[in-house]
């Protein structure tokens, strides 16, 4: 009791009151003002632990020395009948009540002031028109949303800024009149010291949304600023302190959806507005393995182990909320894609045909359903018409919708109209200028579809700078351009999803070392030997190699071996004839000098293999290099002469380099092939 009335007397105790209520002001302060400035997150942090840690040292300061009119001086040294505290108790109790009244006013201002956007029970208020005026007046309706930061506590918490971050981009997406870059692309802005207006003016964006996200517990702080990419000006800001809940997140989206729309003068429709708010999931843990799913699968690192975690984590959504219907489509999605760059097995065709019909059962005319059955019809079904009509059924809805675009050029390159093809994929990029995966495909339909090796490099120096370190495209602009030794330069170790490619490159340079080299674990692991569905893909290369270099005895031991395996097999060749397979069902015969198993894998071909103009480049010059080495010529000219058709005389040379096609350089037939790509280079001026 006598040290309470002790730090009662030497106001120790209204201190302590004092300074945490200042503290709590001084941060709400600066938690608004500091992003104003572009201030990085550890700034906010550092004043915290700050004032954390002078607290106290205030209490000690308080207790050891007392104000007095001629200034500070110990406690100790004043005369209890000549102390001033009692006065600096009431100067002290009347800024406590002053701090509590200004902390009680934020907080009602922040719950009930009214709103410039869309509160959380309404979708109808707008930012003010003349700060929209500038955003709308820059002629583009493209949004920029940079990465949110995250001011959680834990580090673990980080993935669901980013979750956040990615699951609003996907629902700005889907709005009609809205052009919204993606992730991806804006993944590169993460941590930037650019402006603003530079981040517009290398986007083309005509506002930029940044924020951040702190989760705290079962609470969650959402803070938003909408900001013109010419001027610079802020136009919309907000602050949202809520109970974590999947309804407070997708209010959240809806709020911010509304603000850009009003800044870009766009009316959002009471469809998209009901979307919004009602959201994917009312499972909070559903939502939060939804949102771990889809940071994993992005397809430009997709691996095997990271498609089998995303499928693990839809899996886990859809157990705890069995009507999640976006998660099935995401589910089915990874699925397709894993199947189709053949890094996990067949099977997940039929899977993904399974998550389909359940999208399809809870949310038949959904973006992102719409979008998975037009992916399904693509890469499991090559039906390019039925493909195109839910792709089609997408852009009446949502016209800027990026992926939506891309897919539309990728179904129309494989059903061979390149045009269309290109078109498609640089409106892909006009409303999303840093997909690299859009930029790679743009690199590789000047390579192989109008022999423009110049502007292929180009485009491979913007996807450098935008950091694609693989060397893959690289590589491919030097064999596909018939400079094997600028190839083999560019390969500085495995390619991941492109394992055979060091191989091919060092059997068309017929150079033995380099040969080993490229079956060697340095550049070949062990590990990748047998990808997906395709058990004999090391070997094949293996017996392949031995054959170019000259080893026969070996190759052909090792050719009985593949074959004695393979017949093993109920279905030795399960994706045969697809475009993107690692072996097709004539290289083994075509190695083995078996022609009539090479005519019957061809009769199989001609009976059985899906239309697919783009991948059918690979498919026709594996059966003209099986027909070669097995002693048919003429049917080997056949296949060379259909793709240089297809894709022009520069495909000359693709196939000038191949290894097994020696055996027929000297025919005329082959000649003339050479003769008109001299003639297509010198039309060109190169």
């Amino acid at each position: 009791m006598q040290l309470l009335a002790e730090l009662k007397r030497r106001n120790v105790i209204r201190m302590a009151g004092l300074y945490l209520v200042g503290a709590w002001l001084i941060i709400q302060i600066a938690e608004t003002l500091l992003p104003i400035f572009h201030t990085p997150d550890w700034v906010l942090q550092a004043l915290v632990v700050l004032l954390a840690i002078g607290f106290i040292p205030a209490l000690v300061f308080s207790w050891v020395f007392e104000l007095t009119p001629e200034g500070l001086k110990r406690d100790s040294e004043i005369d209890p009948a000549q102390s001033v505290a009692p006065q600096t108790a009431r100067r002290m109790d009347r800024l406590i009540l002053v701090g509590l009244v200004l902390a009680i006013a934020i907080v009602a201002a922040d719950r009930y002031w009214p709103r410039q956007s869309a509160p959380l029970a309404s979708n109808t208020s707008e930012p003010s028109a003349p700060k929209a005026a500038s955003a709308a007046a820059s002629g583009t309706r493209l949004v920029a949303v940079l990465p949110f930061r995250n001011r959680s506590a834990r580090a673990e918490d980080a993935f669901f800024a980013e979750g956040i971050h990615d699951d609003l981009l996907t629902q700005l997406s889907k709005l009609g009149a809205m052009k919204v870059i993606s992730r991806t692309s804006m993944m590169h802005y993460a941590d930037t010291t650019k402006t603003i207006p530079q981040i517009a003016a290398e986007l083309g964006a005509a506002v930029v949304l940044e924020g951040a996200v702190q989760r705290a517990g079962d609470n969650v702080r959402v803070n938003v600023q909408l900001i013109d990419g010419v001027s610079d000006v802020h136009l919309w800001a907000e602050n949202y302190d809520r109970k974590l809940s999947t309804e407070t997140i997708f209010a959240i989206q809806a709020d911010i959806a509304h603000a850009v729309a009003s800044a870009l003068r766009v009316v959002l429709s009471p469809e998209e507005s009901s979307a919004l708010r009602a959201g994917s999931t009312q499972n909070l843990q559903a939502y939060e393995a939804f949102l771990r799913g889809k940071l994993l699968s992005g397809s430009s690192a997709l691996s095997a182990d990271r498609s089998r975690q995303a499928i693990a984590e839809y899996d886990r959504a859809i157990a705890l909320d069995p009507d999640f219907a976006e998660a099935y489509a995401r589910k089915a999605q990874i699925q397709l894609v894993t199947f189709w760059l053949a890094i996990g097995p067949r099977s997940l065709r039929e899977e993904a045909h399974e998550s389909v019909l359940q999208a399809r059962r809870l949310a038949p005319d959904s973006i992102d359903t719409l979008l998975v059955e037009a992916i399904e019809f693509y890469y499991a079904k090559l039906d390019y018409a039925a493909a195109e009509g839910k792709l089609q059924q997408i852009l009446e809805r949502a016209p800027e919708h990026a992926e939506a675009w891309e897919y539309r050029a990728y179904v129309a390159r494989r059903d061979g109209r390149f045009d269309d093809s290109t078109a498609a994929f640089e409106r892909s990029l006009a409303i999303d200028p840093q997909a690299l995966d859009v930029i790679n495909s743009l690199l590789e339909m000047s390579l192989l579809a109008r022999g423009d090796v110049k502007a292929a490099n180009a485009w491979l120096q913007r996807a450098r700078g935008l950091g694609d370190v693989s060397r893959t495209r690289e590589i491919w602009i030097h064999r596909w351009s018939g400079d094997i030794e600028g190839a083999w330069a560019a390969i500085d170790g495995p390619l991941a999803n492109f394992v055979t490619a060091p191989a091919e490159v060092a059997m068309a340079s017929r150079d033995p070392k380099r040969i080993a080299l490229a079956l060697s674990p340095a550049l070949w692991p062990e590990d990748q030997h047998g990808p997906g569905d395709f058990p004999e893909t090391y070997a094949l290369t293996k017996a392949e190699a031995l054959l170019v270099m000259g080893q026969r005895a070996q190759a052909e031991q090792l050719l009985a071996e593949i074959q004695a395996r393979m017949a093993e097999r109920a279905d030795p060749y399960p994706s045969r004839w697809l475009g993107n397979a690692y072996y097709q069902p004539c290289d083994l015969p075509g190695l083995m000098g078996d022609l009539a198993g090479v005519r019957a894998a061809e009769a199989d071909y001609l009976r059985n293999a899906p239309r697919d103009v783009w991948g059918s480049r690979g498919v026709k010059l594996s059966l003209a290099v099986a027909f070669a080495r097995a002693g048919d010529p003429g049917r080997a000219l056949d296949y060379l002469e259909e793709i240089a058709a297809i894709f022009g005389a520069h495909a000359y040379l693709w196939f000038s380099v191949a290894p097994g096609l020696d055996s027929i350089r000297e025919q005329p037939r082959y000649l003339a092939l050479q003769a008109r790509y001299q003639q297509w280079l010198g039309e060109q001026g190169k």
